[in-house]
């Protein structure tokens, strides 16, 4: 016994001397559940296992089984990643499940028993089909596709010989909005809705337009005779911020009907078990900075709708109902988390039921995750510190169990420690915020604090797991992030503590948050203030230029994908209509004096801090111009300057390697200023 006693000790001493801080590498060495879905009966979990391949530097996805047993969970491989399996939803007899993955060159559906394991294709058509929806009797499967039409060309141009080797064709575009940041080019052609016979056959088109007729999915009605879906098909939509309505149409095909003609979004509607109420996720129009999603409830018959979650008064991102029909689990952020909480049909005090899910964005520690609810079982993306997330399953208000595939990496690896803390803004306001230590923390030593900003700006951070922290703090950098006021999960008056109707304008409140954050960092003993750092993405790099162009306080900057020019912004990018109607409401030549003062790029004659830009060459949210302009002009002051050009990457900041190196270069950059 003694000396088996002290082989486990050595052991232990040799795993924690072997015990390395977090480096680029890891990235492919870590994974994260992603997606999850509980069986209708509460029996099994679908989740996906998500990695990154060093050989292709993209994204695997593996989907795994978990059989939920008394006391715990088992598991096993359903479909390998090389399946490209996507969008797996369980049919209603638990049995069966259905997903996309290519077939015959094409994205098809596929349908698999899950004892059996082997998924066979059902389509074999020309489109490519999403967002699958099984019909309540498992019979049929809805889903939504494009059906392309031929691209509009020069007239007049001679026939290409056999053969030959021209020029590749113009894009023709007369639409309004041409573009998407995630898609790229819009082809022609529209958003349809579909419906197939599960055992497979010709799909049946419902929707018929030459514009895009459907928003997402469609969801049936609990008797199978019709679907409910939101279309944005008002004239001129695309024109309007955040404009969609919901309509049903009959499962055979026909005429939609408009169930809702509310000025402003309404999406993800569904019909209650009872067939009589139908529930949604909608804003009403606002000019507001921020237009807080929430639930909706009505008659199906009509009537007026109410606003279920106004005392919850948080963004709401998706819901299920109960069986029962006489609540709803409602998906929602609170205070830099995401939480599951049961909401009476009639109204009443919403009763937590998931109290934290785990965000599964990885690059940067935002808010969000999944869940999935069947029988009395919930399944969920956890909440982690120092790895990814994993799964959660909980049963009967428990939790029976979690799947970690990072547990032997956690092993082997040093990752400093995670802090919450809070602070008063100038006027009182409290914000909240978070720290990433470096690996081996030692208070006796100083350390440099690293600033790194949230975008949206109406997003938010929390206390997860992220690899832009970790590279960030292994390098020696102690790194502060938060939510200051136009974050969401705060209530919608912090959301639009940046819109003029609340007293605020963006950026500016926002600031004043952020430097009192960095303020109440450098109390403690350990920060250097010789050694000040400050950088964010999109909506974060708003706030890095203006910061910069308000105080010299900084040794240095990174800004990455920012806006810096609203005209630009507002001409340019895949999401004007927002632009105009909510961030600086009017058109730059009727506002100009309104669209320059809120552009950072009016400060650049005041900045001295040496600055690092970085933007994707194919993102169309905060398109590449504005990065160009400001460094073109920091550059001919005389302010040293950098620009990291990423090829073909969007606002995502691209593949894993293009992470790694909007990383490392703000890593290197920093380490050029800092003062010893």
């Amino acid at each position: 016994m003694k000396i088996a006693l002290l082989a486990a000790c050595l052991l232990a001493s040799t795993a924690a001397i072997a015990a390395t801080p977090f480096e680029a590498a890891d990235i492919y060495r870590i994974s994260m559940t992603d997606d999850v879905e509980v069986s209708p009966d509460g029996a099994h979990v679908l989740f996906t296992r998500m990695q990154f391949d060093i050989q292709t530097d993209r994204r695997v996805t593996e989907w795994w089984l978990a059989t939920v047993g008394k006391s715990g969970l088992d598991k096993r491989l359903l479909i390998g990643g090389a399946a490209g399996a996507s969008g797996a939803v369980w049919a209603p007899d638990g049995k069966r499940i259905a997903y996309v993955a290519p077939y015959l060159g094409k994205p098809q559906i596929w349908v698999m028993d899950v004892t059996e394991g082997v998924g066979k294709p059902i389509t074999s058509g020309s489109v490519a089909p999403r967002g699958l929806e099984w019909s309540p009797d498992g019979s049929r499967i809805a889903f939504t596709a494009r059906v392309e039409a031929s691209m509009p060309k020069v007239p007049g141009m001679p026939e290409k010989p056999a053969g030959a080797t021209w020029a590749p064709d113009p894009r023709v575009i007369s639409d309004w909005q041409y573009r998407t940041n995630e898609g790229g080019y819009i082809k022609a052609g529209a958003d349809q809705l579909f419906v197939v016979a599960a055992s497979g056959g010709t799909p049946t088109q419902l929707t018929k337009g030459n514009s895009d007729q459907i928003e997402g999915g469609a969801h049936w009605a609990p008797d199978g005779q019709s679907l409910v879906y939101a279309a944005a098909v008002r004239p001129g939509n695309d024109r309007i911020a955040g404009e969609s309505d919901l309509y049903r149409i009959a499962a055979s095909g026909g005429t939609p009907e408009r169930l809702t003609s509310i000025d402003g979004g309404e999406q993800d509607a569904k019909v209650s078990p009872d067939g009589l109420w139908l529930a949604w996720i909608g804003q009403p129009k606002t000019t507001k900075f921020y237009a807080q999603p929430g639930l909706w409830l009505r008659k199906v018959a009509g009537g007026e709708p109410v606003h279920v979650t106004a005392a919850l008064d948080r963004l709401v991102g998706g819901f299920e109902w109960a069986k029962d029909g006489k609540s709803l689990h409602v998906f929602y952020g609170d205070v830099g988390l995401t939480k599951v909480a049961s909401v009476p049909v009639s109204g009443g005090t919403a009763k937590t039921i998931v109290p934290a899910i785990g965000g599964t964005r990885l690059y940067l520690p935002s808010s969000g995750g999944d869940w999935s609810m069947g029988g009395d079982v919930h399944a969920f993306t956890t909440v982690e510190a120092d790895r990814p997330a994993a799964l959660g399953v909980m049963k009967a208000g428990k939790l029976i169990g979690k799947i970690d595939f990072n547990e032997k990496w956690r092993a082997g690896k040093t990752i400093g420690a995670m802090e919450r803390l809070t602070w008063k803004a100038p006027d009182g306001l409290t914000i909240e915020g978070w720290l990433q230590y470096p690996p081996n923390f030692d208070p006796a030593k100083k350390y440099p604090v690293a600033l790194e900003i949230h975008g949206g700006p109406n997003g938010d951070y929390g206390p997860y797991f992220s690899i832009t922290h970790q590279l960030y703090a292994a390098a020696g950098y102690v790194v502060l992030w938060s939510n200051p006021r136009g974050s969401t999960g705060y209530g919608e008056k912090f959301a639009n503590g940046i819109t003029p109707e609340y007293g605020g304008e963006y950026p500016g409140p926002d600031y004043d948050d952020l430097m009192a954050g960095v303020d109440e960092v450098l109390k403690r003993p350990w920060a250097d203030a010789r050694n000040q750092f400050i950088g964010g993405g999109s909506g974060g790099g708003v706030l890095t230029t203006f910061a910069i162009g308000k105080t010299d306080r900084f040794n240095a900057a990174a800004a990455l994908r920012p806006v810096t020019d609203w005209s630009i912004q507002a001409l340019t990018a895949d999401i004007s209509a927002v632009t105009m109607s909510n961030w600086v409401v009017g058109t730059p030549w009727d506002n100009r004096d309104l669209y320059w003062r809120r552009s950072t790029f009016s400060l650049v004659g005041n900045v001295k801090t040496p600055t690092l830009l970085i933007t994707g060459e194919a993102d169309f949210r905060t398109p590449i111009a504005q990065t160009e302009a400001y460094y073109q002009a920091l550059q001919t002051r005389g302010v040293p300057a950098m620009m990291v050009r990423l090829p073909e990457a969007n606002h995502g900041m691209g593949r894993p390697s293009q992470w790694l190196q909007s990383n490392l270069a703000v890593i290197d950059w920093y380490n050029r200023y800092l003062k010893k």
